[in-house]
């Protein structure tokens, strides 16, 4: 009898412990999120679209730094694929830079602008990919 009670009792003891060491790591965490400070960023929308005016799902789009970065810069260059809506969007680094959007498809003349941030900002374009002519 003395010997369950004793293993009950440092059972719970175990448990508290646990509990107690879970909620300081908890606690040790969140402060860390609280005083890490989330980096500034651009966002870029966009939309492809055919020449008849339907979107256009599976372009690939292409995003490269076109002015001299201003500080040292991990990326300059990104690549993504338009939704099923025809839709992509891509995260940039913030502050005044140029960037070089093209979207290009098999059977579709490539499609080509140009976009300026000037901070953290959010900026949306289109992209009107036409068809290239069958040859005979």
């Amino acid at each position: 009898m003395r010997r369950s009670i004793r293993f009950e009792l440092g059972c719970c003891c175990l448990f508290v412990f646990l509990l107690a060491s879970l909620q300081l790591l908890a606690a040790k965490n969140k402060k860390k999120k609280e005083g890490a400070q989330a980096e500034p960023y651009a966002l870029l929308y966009g939309t492809c679209f055919d020449g008849r005016g339907f979107r256009m799902p599976g372009a690939k789009v292409l995003i490269e730094l076109a002015s001299e970065p201003s500080g040292k810069m991990k990326k300059k260059r990104w690549d993504t694929l338009s939704s099923p809506r025809g839709e992509f969007a891509v995260r940039l680094p913030a502050g005044p830079h140029t960037f070089r959007v093209a979207a290009s498809k098999d059977g579709f003349k490539p499609a080509e602008k140009t976009v300026t941030f000037e901070g953290d900002e959010q900026q949306t374009i289109v992209l009107l990919l036409k068809a290239e002519p069958a040859e005979k």
